[in-house]
């Protein structure tokens, strides 16, 4: 019992703590405009939370990551197996990806701003942030099976399911899990990025464009409370679903 209440402590002590701050800010700077209080976010968010479009919008800005996830692991799982198995490939797409992950977000956003539409663009950004990360860590797994075994199952011909089944997917997974749930996290918080820069209709990221150009920050501080908040849900939904594959394999 004194260890759940000892657990409990230490999730809400911080939360307490950080909230109290916010308040003593706000309190300090003395306008809403510049740092809205905990009561003025709070207010702006049971507003949001009564209106019908804005459930609407978040489950359509949550679907389009959804959508990134999938489509960058699988072109991530495909050409991880592609560079190791042809390291030219690996060759040509080790710079690629290295550019891509140094580059900021907002210039990508911007770059492909230009060529794409807002629904296109969030699931491209999407799919741009998750590719990178799945692929080096899948190849990394592959590159991480011992050789021995792989030698063992040759030598007494296992057949490819039996060897996939025993030797690759566990192996996989254990470098899959960790990649896909940072890439979860970075590709929603790249996916509103540019629902705001690009000004995607029915999403989030329209919210807080909107809410900024009408200088309403406590609805900007609401919407950021709500994407915070929706990024540890996927995160939390993302490890719970794949060590739950991972159980099952």
């Amino acid at each position: 019992m004194k260890n759940k209440i000892y657990s409990v402590l230490r999730l809400i002590l911080p939360l307490f703590f950080w909230i109290g701050t916010w308040q003593i800010a706000s309190m300090l700077i003395g306008h809403k405009f510049l740092l809205p209080s905990v009561n003025d976010t709070a207010v702006a968010l049971f507003e949001l939370l009564f209106e019908v479009e804005f459930y609407l919008v978040t489950f359509l800005s949550i679907f389009r990551v959804i959508i990134g996830l999938i489509l960058g692991s699988l072109i991530g799982i495909i050409l991880a197996f592609t560079s190791y198995k042809v390291p030219t490939i690996n060759n040509i797409l080790s710079p690629l990806f290295s550019v891509v992950k140094s580059t900021p977000i907002a210039s990508i956003i911007i770059i492909l701003y230009i060529m794409l539409s807002g629904n296109t663009l969030t699931v491209f950004v999407a799919v741009l942030m998750v590719t990178p990360i799945v692929w080096q860590n899948v190849l990394d797994s592959f590159t991480s099976i011992p050789r021995d075994l792989i030698e063992v199952c040759d030598a007494y011909q296992v057949s490819s399911l039996v060897r996939l089944r025993i030797l690759v997917l566990p192996s996989v997974m254990k470098y899959f899990i960790p990649a896909l749930i940072t890439a979860s996290g970075l590709s929603w918080k790249a996916s509103i990025s540019a629902e705001i820069i690009a000004y995607t209709s029915r999403s989030l990221g329209q919210y807080i464009n909107d809410a900024s150009n009408n200088l309403d920050t406590p609805t900007v501080f609401a919407c950021t409370v709500v994407v915070i908040i929706f990024s540890i849900i996927l995160e939390k939904l993302t490890k719970y679903l794949l060590r739950r594959c991972e159980n099952w394999l």
